[in-house]
């Protein structure tokens, strides 16, 4: 059959599919159609390279068919990754997305949701970098529909995605104690930031279930950048009595890390053994390999695109809503039983 993709209409999509102009017409505007049906439209919208005229349906129902991602920074692994999965959620339902960042800067933050919110997006994921809960305020008032991501900012309910951070930090130190450490070190982000204050929550409880002293020294900041991870990684080495095992609860950090041991000439694990955050590159191109706790990010940026889609549509039914998702552990080579002087 040959294709005319010129100028392609809703109802040379319904034909292609041989489906009803109605059922076509439900799925453009967003609203869930039978599997099989949701195949066959989207087949013939690919065949015939379809875009629905969402400046004309915006202009009838008010909306822009744009929605906002907005970012701490792009250089995160962790946000880039997080924007593909959203992508590939809201593109297909004919949503462009826009993707903004603050360079970690506070007021840029609130610079950046108020020139959103100037083009009147019709929905905001945002990554705060903020925990003043400010950006959050200022979208709220708005009435535009919001899903926050990582974190939970006191005092500021909104729907959240978020990583359980305690059980991501427990159990990792849980197993090094397992393996009969009990000199181990976390690598944290700032203080007050939710994941941290999480993270290290998980720390001090294993260490505290154990009974293993809790040392100061031993809980260092890395600012969640690489630069922060390769100072804290040094500050650690350089102790007089300096762990013999360090959880780096951030992708970023764990580079930086990484970098120190090296400058250091430490050997992984019989100096060191070393548990990292998440599955990028780094984890896999390392020698030993890369004990890590991993989130799901492709799900958690799913869940955040499928409840802003819901959000957009005016279904605010169980709001706010917070899904947590559980993380994932892998334990190779980079640790050691410590009494056995045996890798994982």
């Amino acid at each position: 059959m040959e294709v005319n993709h010129l100028a392609s209409t809703i109802r040379d999509v319904a034909n292609l599919a041989g489906l009803s102009l109605g059922t076509v017409s439900k799925y453009i505007n967003g609203t869930p159609v039978k599997e099989a049906n949701r195949i066959r439209i989207e087949n013939a919208i690919r065949e015939l390279d379809f875009r629905p005229n969402n400046i004309a349906k915006g202009l009838r129902n008010a909306q822009t068919f744009s929605v906002a991602v907005l970012i701490p920074m792009l250089t995160s692994n962790f946000c880039t990754s997080m924007i593909s999965s959203i992508e590939a959620y809201l593109l297909p339902k004919g949503y462009s997305v826009i993707v903004c960042e603050c360079h970690n800067n506070e007021k840029m933050e609130l610079q950046k949701a108020r020139f959103l919110l100037d083009r009147m997006v019709d929905g905001i994921i945002l990554i705060p970098f903020s925990s003043s809960g400010e950006q959050i305020e200022l979208i709220q008032e708005n009435n535009t529909p919001l899903i926050v991501v990582d974190q939970i900012i006191k005092d500021h309910p909104a729907d959240s995605i978020i990583l359980d951070n305690f059980r991501s930090a427990y159990e990792p130190v849980k197993k090094l104690i397992q393996l009969h450490h009990n000199k181990i070190a976390i690598i944290i982000g700032e203080s007050d930031h939710y994941t941290s204050a999480e993270r290290l929550n998980g720390y001090i409880t294993a260490m505290n279930e154990h009974q293993i002293p809790v040392i100061d020294d031993y809980i260092q900041c890395g600012n969640y950048t690489m630069d922060g991870g390769y100072d804290a990684m040094l500050r650690l080495a350089g102790l007089p009595d300096p762990p013999t095992a360090v959880f780096i609860s951030n992708y970023d950090m764990e580079i930086g890390a990484y970098l120190a041991i090296n400058y250091l000439r430490l050997q992984i694990p019989d100096d060191i053994s070393i548990i990292g955050f998440d599955n990028f590159p780094l984890a896999n191109i390392v020698n030993p390999p890369l004990s890590f706790a991993a989130q799901p990010l492709d799900a958690m940026g799913l869940a955040a695109a499928k409840l802003l889609f819901k959000r957009m549509r005016g279904d605010k039914s169980d709001y706010p809503k917070i899904i947590t998702h559980e993380p994932e552990f892998y334990y190779k080579e980079s640790i050691q039983d410590l009494e056995k002087k045996k890798r994982v």
